[in-house]
């Protein structure tokens, strides 16, 4: 169950950035078989989330990549000669790459949940509740 919560919470939320051996679009093989056998997704259902979630890993990698190049250059920053428009460059390539991975995220989760059937939205609602529950109890790191 800890699993398919982790799978429910990364659809609802967020991209996994541990790394796993086998993936599907980012999401591991046998998160991504958990949840098929507990909605009941079909064959082609299971193709277009594979598609969706290749898409929204590939999104991803490249919010990563940007990211990786702000912190490096926040990192490196020479402090002596940081000026406002350096800040504000720098926060603002962060601010966008925020909002690329958010709206990435919300058309991935739009696009999985207009997939489902009635009976496989009421049934991934639980499952997403329940996620959201159980995160809500683990302490903050």
């Amino acid at each position: 169950m800890k699993k398919l919560n982790a799978l429910v919470l990364a659809l609802a939320l967020s991209s996994s950035g541990a790394p796993v051996v086998a993936q599907v679009g980012g999401v591991d093989a046998a998160r991504f078989d958990e949840l098929t056998t507990k909605l009941n997704l079909s064959d082609p259902q299971q193709q277009k989330v594979k598609v969706l979630m290749a898409g929204f890993a590939e999104d991803a990698a490249k919010v990563r990549a940007g990211l990786i190049a702000v912190q490096q250059n926040i990192r490196t920053a020479n402090l002596a000669r940081l000026d406002n428009a350096a800040i504000l460059r720098m926060s603002s390539e962060a601010g966008r790459l925020s909002a690329a991975h958010t709206e990435s995220l919300l058309k991935t989760q739009r696009d999985f949940y207009a997939l489902l059937s009635a009976k496989q939205k009421r049934e991934y609602n639980k499952m997403r509740s329940e996620a959201l529950a159980q995160q809500a109890t683990l302490p903050n790191k």
